[in-house]
């Protein structure tokens, strides 16, 4: 099973560089021969993509993250698995390309530095600790999709804006169906950050009773819940125009990832286990 480990954490990079690429000609060019098959391509890599994910949680006996080259992997995951899912839903295959580049990334650095045997805490084991982490990393990676769209749409909203009409008004969506996939990724997001903190606060609470429930990370954790629901609501309502619903997706992610540096720089958080 080692080996097949091995095999796949190799073929699995080239496989999304050469989906990305062709997302790439398609957009650019609008190559028809990526077109036909580029989409199939991408699910199939990410089935394989889950099945490494199972075949090394079930060798090593641990959810796949206990250091930065692991955690890429999986990010990668739930953000391919997340644009598969709103390709799907909305018949949209021109943004792909954007999207993709950073799965390559996260998943090119996974593949080249990750080792198969770190030492892990013990917490990793626990099926609470994986039900747990999956929802927010499912959450983050549909938060990220969220402001990718968003910055897609302010692209194109300038674009129109400076009726300059390049190749971003040529092969983009429209202004609606992009804040349409910002919104949808946002409301996904929202949904599984609900989870996590719900699955965290009974964790905490049969588990580690003594730990603060203040803790920076949930403190955190609230913050990022609160700013995606208010999203949410100001589209819901009608209040908020396209344009600062997208800002706000935009700013959200940026509190993540800020919030991200500053706990793991200048706070303890009991999260920093891995």
């Amino acid at each position: 099973m080692e080996a097949l480990i091995y095999a796949l954490n190799i073929i699995l990079p080239v496989s999304y560089i050469t989906v990305t690429i062709m997302y790439g000609l398609f957009f650019f060019r609008s190559d028809r021969t990526s077109s036909k098959y580029m989409s199939k391509l991408l699910t199939g890599t990410v089935t394989i993509h889950l099945i490494i994910l199972v075949l090394r949680g079930y060798k090593f006996g641990y959810f796949p993250s206990a250091d930065i080259f692991e955690m890429s992997s999986v990010l990668a995951f739930a953000v391919a698995a997340t644009y598969v899912y709103l390709q799907h839903r909305l018949k949209i295959q021109s943004t792909g390309f954007f999207i993709l580049i950073v799965v390559c990334f996260l998943q090119l650095l996974s593949s080249i530095f990750i080792t198969f045997d770190p030492e892990i805490p013990e917490i990793l084991r626990s099926p609470m600790f994986i039900l747990h982490t999956s929802t927010v990393i499912l959450g983050y990676s549909a938060l990220f999709v969220s402001a990718a769209y968003s910055v897609m749409y302010l692209m194109l909203f300038y674009d129109l804006k400076s009726a300059q009409f390049s190749v971003i008004y040529r092969k983009m969506p429209s202004l609606e169906e992009l804040l349409e996939m910002s919104m949808r990724s946002a409301f996904i997001g929202f949904i599984f950050f609900t989870i996590t903190i719900f699955l965290g606060m009974m964790w905490r609470k049969y588990e580690f009773p003594e730990l603060s429930h203040f803790d920076p990370k949930v403190i955190t954790s609230y913050g990022i819940w609160l700013i995606f629901g208010t999203v949410l609501y100001g589209k819901k309502i009608g209040s908020w125009t396209g344009k600062w619903l997208a800002y706000a997706s935009i700013g959200g992610f940026l509190f993540i990832i800020l919030s991200m540096v500053f706990i793991k720089m200048i706070v303890d958080s009991f999260h920093q286990f891995g």
